[in-house]
This record gives structure tokens, sequence and C-alpha cells, in this order.
């Protein structure tokens, strides 16, 4: 499971009731003190209760609310996608959704709340059967209570021993009385007696979550450098495997140890003869903390000196070091997802390491089981990532707003963290990070192209930069803002589609009369650049087109999928622009009458190069 939405109600700087949107990337910015790291550290208390790195404090009551009388906090997440089934009574499996304890979007949402800086209640929120008090509050009646209100209704049930199969009978007779179940949005303590082993149960299907701060703790087990491994300790010991071993070892040491127990008792009695009893006190194995095993789990560096004593720097970059090689083993191979939020990780590393740390977290959100949150307020990182990842903290006469990104936010963004572009003197505008690789990959492995012009080589000058637009937000915000002012020269090549939904933004390039170009693909998209028998060869299929399909107007993407169901059409699109356009060459383009085509968007690039030699030169 993932987190979907994050709900905070009168925590910290947060007054009232805020929703938050969750993605799989999810970047939070905004100016120093504006909530960022409160959020990242309400999730961390939201999943460990105060164990783990942030401790709950009774000043984490919003202070307004406070003063309003109020006593508590909650912190809500709801959770997507939802286990398709679940064990509650004993071994009887049932689903939450048979069991009406998912909200009206269909997802599980926990509330926890805190009172006096201590765990007060844990409850889910659900579309529950309200008909009346007994059903609404059907889920904490004990077996006995089931059976009793069985009884008296007559009603007939397969097995009496478990409470789902009565939970069942019993909504169906309302249904039937009442003609309908009546649901309202209710929150059903879920650690109360009678849903404890419910809780117990869903606790196993949460995702492991991991917060590194920003600051330096310098202590000796350091949370920063012992995560990493203290996350893959967590997922092991949850493996379904792993438990069955440790419940069959602690099964074995339990009887040991009550033999033991019991013989000392026996021989105590006959030597005193008393009516003292001694009862041995032997903690339930489900009561057992593996994991604690490995409390000291860390890295040392030379002379056996600790990660932690060592600089910031290196930190940084054994933390880097961790999320590539998650990234190598391609996915984990647990069930459970994992979240690593991360407060500013630029610090303490150089750019380049920077670029590469923010390129791992976006390669790992693609990764199923993996989730990524961020802060930052770093302007150079902000243009990595894609707008529908970004979400935006601000505070407003004393309440704190968070936004998702559309055009009036991107306007604020700007302003509030002053980002200013970062371009060449030429700069290609496309519409994605596909098409730049594209373009990169073609220039440097024809060399007819190369010689034209070398696009790496000019980056490396500062004479060219290529920007992925990312769809029509960040498109709007570079005509508005990133290049006004400046003497840059634009090159613009989106895809043509089948609406040519980009000719108004072409139009616009040609109306400016400062000498930059903007051109369609006169094939559908870039996709359609790769001859058709290096697709069918890379992904193994035969693509049949019919007598009306043409491969200049076909979607690749999607006819691919089609035939490897299993693939994602991001992933396609990312093997089709990555290594697949590596193997392009002339004859390739050629054979599909693209060569004249591609060879005068670089020429038109080199052109526009020229120009830029002589602003530089005047």
């Amino acid at each position: 499971m993932k987190i979907k939405k994050l709900f905070l109600e009168n925590f910290r700087c947060f007054y009232g009731t805020v929703e938050i949107p969750f993605n799989n990337l999810t970047v939070f910015i905004g100016r120093n003190d504006c909530g960022k790291s409160s959020i990242l550290e309400a999730l961390d208390i939201f999943f460990n209760e105060g164990k783990n790195a942030v401790k709950i404090d009774s000043k984490d009551l919003n202070v307004r609310a406070q003063s309003e009388g109020k006593n508590e906090f909650q912190i809500g997440v709801s959770f997507e996608p939802c286990p398709d089934e679940i064990i509650i009574d004993a071994t009887n499996k049932t689903s939450l959704k048979e069991e009406y304890l998912l909200n009206t979007d269909g997802d599980l949402e926990i509330w926890k709340s805190f009172k006096n800086g201590k765990l007060h209640l844990t409850s889910i929120e659900c579309n529950h059967p309200s008909n009346d008090d007994f059903l609404k509050n059907l889920l904490t009646k004990k077996i006995k209570e089931l059976n009793d209100f069985v009884s008296e209704k007559k009603l007939s049930v397969s097995d009496k021993r478990k409470a789902a199969v009565l939970r069942k009978a019993i909504r169906n007779y309302y249904e039937n009385r009442d003609g309908k179940l009546n649901l309202s949005l209710t929150k059903i303590p879920i650690d109360a007696e009678g849903l404890k082993e419910t809780w117990k149960m869903l606790k196993k299907c949460l995702p492991v979550f991991a917060l590194f701060h920003s600051d330096r703790k310098n202590m000796d087990q350091d949370d920063e450098i012992q995560d990493p491994l203290k996350v893959r300790v967590e997922q092991i010991f949850q493996r379904e495997e792993i438990q069955e071993k440790l419940n069959d070892i602690a099964k074995e040491i339990d009887f040991e140890i009550k033999n033991i127990a019991n013989l000392t008792v026996n021989k105590y009695k006959e030597l005193t003869q008393s009516e003292t009893e001694i009862i041995p006190n032997i903690p339930n194995v489900s009561q057992l903390k593996w994991k604690e095993v490995y409390k000291g789990i860390g890295y040392n560096t030379n002379d056996n000196i600790p990660l932690n004593k060592r600089g910031s720097g290196i930190r940084r970059i054994v933390l880097l070091s961790s999320f590539l090689a998650d990234i190598e083993s391609k996915k984990n191979s647990y069930d459970n997802h994992i979240i690593y939020a991360i407060e500013e990780p630029e610090t303490s590393l150089h750019p380049d390491l920077q670029l590469e740390l923010i390129n791992a977290l976006c390669e790992l959100s693609n990764i199923e089981t993996y989730q990524i949150i961020l802060t930052t307020h770093s302007p150079s990182l902000i243009r990595l990532f894609m707008t529908d990842d970004i979400r935006f903290i601000e505070q407003e006469n004393g309440i704190t707003k968070i936004s998702c990104s559309d055009e009036l936010v991107i306007d604020k963004i700007i302003k509030t963290m002053g980002l200013l572009p970062v371009i060449g003197k030429v700069v290609i505008c496309v519409e994605g990070n596909n098409d730049e690789k594209f373009l990169l990959n073609i220039n440097q492995g024809i060399d007819e192209l190369k010689k034209i012009i070398d696009l790496e080589s000019k980056i490396n000058a500062g004479l060219l930069a290529i920007v992925p637009v990312n769809g029509s937000n960040l498109k709007n915000w570079i005509d508005k803002y990133a290049l006004k002012n400046t003497n840059a020269i634009e090159f613009h090549l989106y895809d043509s589609d089948k609406k040519q939904q980009y000719k108004p933004e072409i139009d616009k390039v040609h109306n400016r009369k400062d000498g930059s170009i903007g051109l369609l693909t006169q094939k559908r998209e870039i996709e359609n650049y790769i001859p058709k028998n290096k697709i069918e060869r890379e992904f193994e299929i035969t693509i049949n087109l019919n007598q009306f399909e043409n491969w200049d107007e076909i979607d690749v993407s999607r006819k691919v999928q089609d035939l490897k169901s299993n693939l994602k059409e991001s992933d396609i699109k990312s093997i089709i622009c990555g290594n697949l356009s590596k193997q392009i060459t002339k004859e390739d383009l050629e054979s599909i009458n693209a060569w004249e085509e591609v060879e005068g968007w670089f020429k038109k690039i080199k052109e526009l190069i020229n120009k830029a030699y002589n602003i530089t030169l005047k």
C-alpha cells in the first residue's frame, strides 16, 4: 500500500483539517519554516508513534486550536491499493470491502489521535452500515454478543465460531429488514477491544516508512545512516516465510522456558508447602521484538570510526549509494512498500551528486514498491520535477495552505522561490524527458548528425540547453517567465499528434520575430522515428498493421502495450527513446523516409548556434 492522501488536523502550523494528495513522487517546496518538515515528521509520528526519529510533544498541538480549548491533534492517512483479503478472526479470511472498512473512495483511511504528547486513539474512517447503534458498532462486538443477536433473530449461520461469518449474516438481516444498508462515514476505533487482532493484521500491510532529516544529529546511532539498513531489516522480518521460521523458533524456546519455569514452581511448592503462588511471566510469542536484535546495525569507516562521526557529505553519499543499490536490484523482493521521506536531499552534496541523487529518487519512484517524498527550497532542483508532483506550501494570514501545481501556483513559486532559468544561448524546448534522450542519442550515435552539430559539446560549452517543458503548465511557465528578458534563441520541437495540440505554441514562437524556430514532427510522435522491425526485435513481438494504418500515424507505445500488457506505456516510451534510440542509423531513418526531416532539425539548431556566436561576440 502507498499513501494516497495525508490529513493533518491541528498539527503544528496546520490549523483545522488540511488534506494533502500524494503521488509516487511528491515534492514539497516553499520558504523556510512554512511547514515542509512538519509534513514529513507528521508521517513519522503516524507510522512510528514517536518511537523513531520524531518524538511526540504536547507542543505539537496547533497554538490557535489550543487557545480555542482543543486538546488533541490528529493525523490521518488514506492508502491504496488495499489488500484483497485479510485474516481478521483467527484463520478466517475476509476483506476490508466485505467488512465495510473502506472510505467513500474505496481506500483504507486510518486516523491517529494524540493527546498530551501520547497516542490517544487509532481509528478507521469508513463508509459503514449505520441503520442503528448495534449495526454501527458491529465490528466492536465480541463473538458472544454476535451469537446472542443471531440466536435472538433466529438467523441461519454456517459457522458460529467465526465472527466474520456472523457479521455477514447480521448485515444481511438488516438489509432484508430495512430494504438496504444505510451507509455513513464513521470512525471505528481499531485499537479498541474486539478489533485489536484486526489492527494487528492491518499493520502488517502498511508500508515501511524511513525519514532522513537534513540536519546532522551526530549521535552514536544516527538515524540518517542507520535507516537504509533498518528499513531492510524491518522488511525482512515482515516476510511471511521469515515470520513462520521465527514463530517456530519462538514456540520452541517458549516450550523449553515454560518447562523450566514449571519445574521450578513445582520444586518451590515441595520445599515451602506455601499457598503463595509463583506464576511464570513469559511474554507472548507475538510480543517478541526480533528487529531489536539489530538495533546497533550500522557502518564504520577507516580505523573503525563510526560513519556518523564523519562529514555530512560522505554521509549523504552513503545515502545516495543505498538508493542506487536499490535501483540496481531493479525492485525489492518483498511485499511491503517502502516510503523514503528525505528532507532537503541537496544538503552537503556537490551539484553533480545532487543531480545524481534526484535522478535516482525519480527512478526509484517508478518502481512499484517505492514511494518518495521530498522537501526542498532549492530553485535549481525544482525544475527537475514534473509539475504534477510538486506541492507548494505558503502561509496566508496565519493559515498554512498547500496547493498542487497549476499556472497560478507556478507564478507564486517563481516569485516566492526566486526561480530563474538556467539556460544557454540556444534553448531547445521539447515536450518531455524522452524527447530529450532521443535527440541526444541519435545525435551522438549517428556520425552524420554529430558532424552537423555536436549537442553534448555545445551543452558543455554553455551555448546550448535542452528544456523538457513537460506539458501545458510548464509550457506556459516558459512562455511567460523562463526566457523573458534574455538573449536566448529558442528551437521548439513538439509531437504533431493527431490533434496537433501544440500548433498554437509553434505559432507563438514564429510570431515573436526574434529568430526563434518552432517545428512540429511530421510523424505522430518521436517513437514513430524508430523502424518497426527494431521495435519488434526489442520487445519480441510482431506488430500487424491493418489496411487503414501506417507506421507514421499509429500510437507506437499503445501498440506495444497491447502485446506486452506487463509493461506500462511510460516504460515503453522510456525504452524506445533510451537504449533503442542509440541503435538508430542513417539508413534506418532513410528506410522510413525520415532522414531529411531529422537532418533538417540539426541544421536549424546549427543555424541558431551560429547566431548565438554572433550575439556573444557583440
